[in-house]
């Protein structure tokens, strides 16, 4: 019988770490001819997957402070990677979205990082990763303020 673990967040802390940090030796490697830094490859990413918005609500989502976010972001908008664009339900706002470059840059980088990470997925089940998906779900859901 196995042993059951008696602090079982730490063991799944433990196995989410392990995964992030080759998931991040895959994706963290130079973009060509531009370097970033972690947190600007993370806000390129947010802005990637959830679209323009303020800079509050995108340090919100990386865990960060405003104005390390928005440095971040003037780093990006330099590159060329991200514009700031009139908020059109607030005109004294700005929205943080991305320039062509940046989305295409965005989306590459997803792409290798995926077909990287698909050898691994498929020594799972149709039924196996359909649960993952399901159970990573919940867990971030639990987590979400």
């Amino acid at each position: 019988m196995p042993e059951l673990d008696p602090d079982p967040a730490r063991r799944v802390l433990r196995e989410l770490s392990l995964l992030i940090r080759h998931l991040t030796r895959i994706s963290g490697g130079p973009d060509d001819d531009l370097a970033m830094t972690g947190t600007q490859r993370l806000a390129l990413f947010e802005l990637y997957t959830g679209g323009p918005m303020r800079l509050n609500d995108l340090a919100e989502r990386m865990g960060i402070s405003a104005p390390t976010a928005s440095r971040a972001i003037d780093a990006l908008v330099a590159l060329g990677l991200v514009d700031r664009l009139r908020d059109l339900d607030d005109r004294r706002a700005l929205r943080l979205g991305l320039t062509a470059d940046g989305q295409a840059r965005a989306s590459e980088r997803e792409t290798r990082v995926a077909t990287a990470f698909a050898p691994a997925l498929a020594a799972l089940s149709a039924s196996e990763r359909k649960q993952l998906v399901a159970l990573l779900a919940r867990l971030a859901a639990q987590l979400s303020p």
